[in-house]
Parts: C-alpha cells; sequence; structure tokens
C-alpha cells in the first residue's frame, strides 16, 4: 500500500486531472484529498471503480464517462444540477442530446470547446467542454467535464456594462449621478464632479447638491420632503421637470429628473438623477415675455395712433377723398417708422440712415434734400415721432413749400448739443412759392409741435419766413419717455 495523497483542486488543469485519475485506477494512490470551497475531505481509495466514481462527484464541474458507443455511462451531481435531470434520467443517454445545437468533440492537444448545454426549464447554460479519452482497467471511455460559464459571462457583461456607463457618464454633458436606494451617490459624471466642486461619490444627494426650488409651486413639492426622505425618493422613485437652483449655483437655473434603475427581478436597486443645465432657456423665456408685453404695448400705441390719426384727420379735411389721401399717408409714415424699427431690431438708427428713408417718396434720391451733420444713433423710442414730424414736414413741402416747384431744395442739418444729450436739428427750404404773411397752420403742424413736446420731450419753432419754412427741433436723445405717452399722447386733441 502506497502513502501518497493526491489533492485534487476542482480548477485544475484537465491534465492534471486525467494524471490524477490514471494514479488512483491502478492503485498508485490510496489517498484522495478533494478540495471544494469550504472544506478538503480526504477520500480513501477502495477497490478500482469505487475511487474513480468518488472523485467523479466530487468534482466541482460537471462530469461524466462515455462509453465508446458515445452514451453516458456515469454522472456526478453537478452536471445534474446544471441540466436539472436526474442521474437516472442521463445515463445511458446520447452525449449529444445534452446539447443544443452541435454536440462538442475531442480536440487535438487540451484544448476545450464552448457548446450550449440543454436545461429542463426550456432554456440553455454556456459550457466550457473538456474532453480526453482514457483507458480504465483496460475499458476505454472519455472522461467529460462541463464548466459554467455564465457566472463568468455575468461577471464580464457586468464589466462591460460598468465601462459602458462610466463612458457615458465620461461623454455626457449634463450633471449625472447614480443613487442607490438611500441616496447615497454610487457613480457621478465629470460635470456632476464639477458642478459639486469635487467627487460626490459617497454622499449623500442633498449633501452634494443642496436644492432650492425655482418657483413657488415647486417650492411647495420639495417642501413636502424632509433631507433624508427627499433622498430616499431620488434613489427610488421617478421624478420629472422641477426646476430647481443649487445654493452654491443661484445664478444658474436647473432641471431635475430621476429615474429609478431595476435589476432582472424587476426590483428597485437605485436610480439615476440628472441635473439639467437649463439657465440660458430660462433667460430666453423671460426674454420672450419681456418681448411679449412690450410687443403688446407697441401694439396697442399703435392703435391709438390710428385712431387719433383718424379722428384729427377727419376734422380737419372736407372731402372723403382729402381726409383719405392725407390719413394714409400719415398711416404710411407709421409703417415706415415700424419696419425701420423690425429691421434694425429695436435698436435705433442713424439719422443720415432714418432721413434718406422718410424722405425716399419725397425725392431723397433726386439731389432735391441737402444733408448735414455729425453720425448720430437715435434710440428705437426716437424713430417713430421723429419719422411723424419728418412726414408732416415733406408733405406739407410738397403741396405749398419747396418741394411743390422743380427748383426747390430742402437743407436739413443737425447737431449735437449740452455734451451729446440733446439734438438741434434745423429744416430749411428755399426756391419754393414765397410765402406772405404768417403762413398757414393747419393739423399737420399742429401734430409736429404736439409731436415734438410730448414724444420727444423737446420744442419745435416753425417759422413762416418768406423764402420758405424754417423748422427748428431741438429734443432730447436720452432722456426717459413714460411708455404711457408714447406717441399717442402726440396726435390727442387738446
Amino acid at each position: 500500500m502506497t502513502s501518497s495523497t493526491e489533492p485534487i483542486e476542482p480548477d485544475r488543469s484537465p491534465n492534471e486531472a486525467e494524471e490524477a485519475v490514471e494514479a488512483i485506477h491502478p492503485g498508485k494512490a490510496d489517498a484522495a484529498v478533494v478540495q471544494g470551497l469550504d472544506t478538503s475531505p480526504v477520500i480513501m481509495l477502495q477497490g478500482a471503480e469505487a475511487p474513480y466514481h468518488i472523485l467523479v462527484e466530487r468534482m466541482s464541474d460537471g462530469a461524466l464517462t462515455l462509453r465508446a458507443d458515445g452514451n453516458i455511462a456515469l454522472v456526478n451531481s453537478r452536471l445534474c444540477a446544471l441540466t436539472g435531470r436526474g442521474a437516472a434520467d442521463l445515463m445511458g443517454q446520447s452525449f449529444a442530446t445534452l446539447f443544443a445545437g452541435a454536440a462538442p468533440v475531442q480536440r487535438d492537444g487540451e484544448a476545450a470547446s464552448e457548446a450550449q448545454l440543454r436545461r429542463t426549464d426550456g432554456g440553455t447554460l454556456p459550457v466550457s467542454v473538456w474532453m480526453h479519452q482514457m483507458s480504465i482497467g483496460g475499458v476505454v471511455a472519455t472522461l467529460v467535464t462541463l464548466t459554467d460559464l455564465s457566472i463568468h459571462r455575468r461577471a464580464e457583461e457586468g464589466a462591460s456594462a460598468e465601462r459602458f456607463a462610466r463612458s457615458i457618464l465620461e461623454q455626457a454633458t449634463d450633471a449625472i449621478v447614480v443613487l442607490a436606494r438611500d441616496g447615497h451617490i454610487t457613480h457621478a459624471s465629470q460635470v456632476a464632479e464639477r458642478l459639486a466642486g469635487s467627487s460626490p461619490v459617497g454622499q449623500l444627494f442633498s449633501d452634494a447638491f443642496p436644492l432650492d426650488a425655482q418657483s413657488a409651486e415647486e417650492q411647495g413639492t420639495l417642501t413636502r420632503f424632509s433631507r433624508e426622505s427627499l433622498d430616499r425618493a431620488l434613489g427610488t422613485r421617478p421624478i420629472h421637470g422641477i426646476e430647481v437652483r443649487l445654493r452654491n449655483e443661484a445664478s444658474r437655473s436647473f432641471l431635475l429628473s430621476a429615474g429609478p434603475l431595476v435589476d432582472d427581478a424587476k426590483d428597485v436597486v437605485g436610480s439615476i438623477v440628472t441635473l439639467t443645465d437649463i439657465t440660458e432657456r430660462k433667460r430666453a423665456e423671460e426674454q420672450q415675455t419681456v418681448l411679449v408685453a412690450e410687443l403688446n404695448h407697441r401694439v396697442k400705441n399703435i392703435l391709438a395712433i390710428v385712431q387719433s390719426v383718424a379722428g384729427q384727420t377727419l376734422r380737419t379735411w372736407p372731402s372723403l377723398p382729402a381726409f383719405n389721401k392725407a390719413f394714409s399717408g400719415r398711416i404710411q409714415a407709421v409703417s415706415i417708422a415700424h419696419d425701420i424699427l423690425t429691421q434694425t431690431r429695436w435698436i435705433g438708427i442713424g439719422v443720415n440712415e432714418l432721413l434718406a428713408t422718410v424722405l425716399a417718396p419725397y425725392g431723397a434720391s433726386e439731389r432735391r434734400f441737402v444733408t448735414e451733420g455729425p453720425p448720430v444713433l437715435l434710440r428705437a423710442r426716437l424713430v417713430l415721432p421723429l419719422s411723424m414730424v419728418l412726414h408732416e414736414l415733406a408733405t406739407n413741402a410738397s403741396k405749398y413749400g419747396a418741394l411743390s416747384t422743380p427748383s426747390g431744395r430742402v437743407a436739413i442739418s443737425w447737431q449735437l448739443r449740452e455734451d451729446g444729450h440733446r439734438l438741434a436739428l434745423t429744416w430749411l427750404e428755399r426756391g419754393g412759392p414765397k410765402i406772405e404773411g404768417s403762413g398757414s397752420r393747419g393739423f399737420g403742424i399742429t401734430l409736429i409741435e404736439r409731436v415734438v413736446r410730448f414724444d420727444l420731450d423737446g420744442e419745435a419753432k416753425i417759422n413762416f419766413e418768406p423764402d420758405g419754412i424754417r423748422c427748428v427741433l431741438s429734443f432730447a436723445l436720452k432722456a426717459d419717455v413714460s411708455p404711457e405717452n408714447v406717441p399717442a399722447s402726440a396726435v390727442r386733441s387738446g
């Protein structure tokens, strides 16, 4: 009787297992230590068949012995567990019936092959199959071991999923964190780390990102939660679109959302929380609100202008055709002014450009106007009232003054006064019909004086000189005029 004791490890290489089996069978070893996860029982070997059966049974992998005809002669309990079938059901069956698809075949050397092992529940299990032919007691048989690859595959899939998730977090443009059920942060994107000031992993969400609601309604939503309950809620519940601010980033707005993460059993194991920066969107919404309010105000003013101009014009013209011509001209002046404001996005326009645009219908391109003055930018609030004044002056000149004759000319000059705070603009007509007496003061002259006084915060001096009208306009360039008085007050009756 020999004194050797051979330890048989579950994960040893196939050739080592073969050597152990071949050593056991002819009696070269009289005991074997089969090392398992928890214990290493010593198996006393008696006879020839018993030791081999015990060794196969003690293997941590699934194992079976094939006869020369390819049918199963022996299986261990681990293989029964892998297939879900009993030993009696497996023994005598063809080796090929164990697999979905082609059955593995013995390869040269010690190479293993992969296959899909059938299970009684209808599923399959990925296994690594190692086969080796041997002779036991003069009988040729094949030892086959089947290693469960599903654990390795799951580990590989988990590692791959972890790499994939990390890649997403690194490339994300939003602040994204992964929470455990209790609200502790387990993963964070680079944007989230920058927002928190350092890596927030391991912290509670409410500690890393202290929140304040954006609106009163959303403040009510947040106040329903204590800090601890908010962390738990974010870790387990779906939350969509709450506008918040961070206390350390008060100037920025964020959209808070959370979506639960579930495992294969559909149990919630945590959540993904995003903080999307919506600062620019909120600013755009606020600007849009201001623009809509401004547009509403301007539309009301335009309607007031139309109503007042229509009423005043109707009272000063005796016939409908004459009224229509005068009224249409004034409405056209309003339209031109708004075209200018639209094209300049309500920023304003230079004096020279305004003159060229407003006076174009009266021959500005035919050298009937001479303009001279420094570059001056007129603010948007000045464009409409000054356009109406210029229209009234040009209309009067085309009917009764310099523009009513082929040789008439209009000289327009302007200068800055009071350190650039006021503008003095002079309209001087020459070459038209002689003016006798003090001239005629119609509604157009009245409109000019009121527009300059109420809407330009200035003064209009109109002199009817024998050689033509001289009109001097002096008005503030930067004065604040109440929007409620622009420019409807210029045409109200008094």
